[in-house]
């Protein structure tokens, strides 16, 4: 294995907000994190040269993974929850967990929550890059993923099953994801929880989020 790679943890904020945003009842870290696993162990068959040729560099095998976790910001700033929540989050990735990732996430995480400009903000952005060097890539298996794929469709067909139609009766009153005003008269979409929202809104939401954009129900 060449010295050139070790494992390493890059954490930055990302000043960046999203008209959604408003609709998080609590102040939330929204995590995106890249990991990238290096094997630890490359071919030395390669690496027999012959006298008269110059010696070549394998670059080692390596898989990427990346996930976007949400946490609630009062976790993170919880002196006795944050570590095990941080390590949690990493693991479940199977990065090999080391102190130095979680304190610099932490770190970070403590400056988001003090600085000025993030203090009236409901979701506060980060980004992890780590890279790992592993005796053994993991392996993400694809059959799970489209198993966890196709209950996540037939779990928002099931939502949208149960969204129906209203006629907007109040004037002044707004579709909270496009911000944009009803028209008094003209038909909207109610979910179970009774918010109402643009139907062309309403269902890309769903696919994604599965949850009230207001109430999170």
């Amino acid at each position: 294995m060449s010295d050139d790679f070790e494992t390493c943890c890059h954490v930055w904020d990302v000043d960046w907000e999203a008209p959604e945003d408003e609709s998080f009842p609590c102040a939330t870290f929204s995590i995106n994190i890249q990991a990238r696993f290096i094997s630890a162990f490359v071919d030395d068959d390669d690496d027999e040269e012959e006298e008269d040729h110059e010696p070549c560099f394998t670059e080692p095998e390596s898989v990427v993974f990346e996930k976007t976790e949400e946490v609630r910001v009062d976790l993170l700033m919880n002196e006795n929850d944050n570590v095990s929540t941080v390590r949690d989050m990493l693991v479940s990735m199977d990065v090999p967990v080391h102190d130095f990732m979680v304190d610099k996430i932490l770190a970070c995480a403590h400056l988001m929550a003090m600085a000025q400009r993030y203090r009236t903000r409901k979701v506060l952005r980060m980004r992890v890059e780590i890279e790992a060097v592993v005796d053994e890539l993991p392996d993400h298996d694809d059959d799970e993923e489209e198993e966890d794929e196709s209950e996540e469709s037939e779990t928002a067909a099931l939502m949208v099953e149960k969204l129906r139609k209203v006629v907007v009766d109040r004037p002044n009153s707004c579709c909270t994801i496009c911000l944009e005003d009803f028209l008094v008269g003209s038909e909207a979409t109610s979910m179970p929880c009774s918010h109402v929202f643009h139907h062309h809104c309403i269902l890309p939401w769903l696919c994604k989020k599965k949850l009230c954009p207001l109430c999170r129900s």
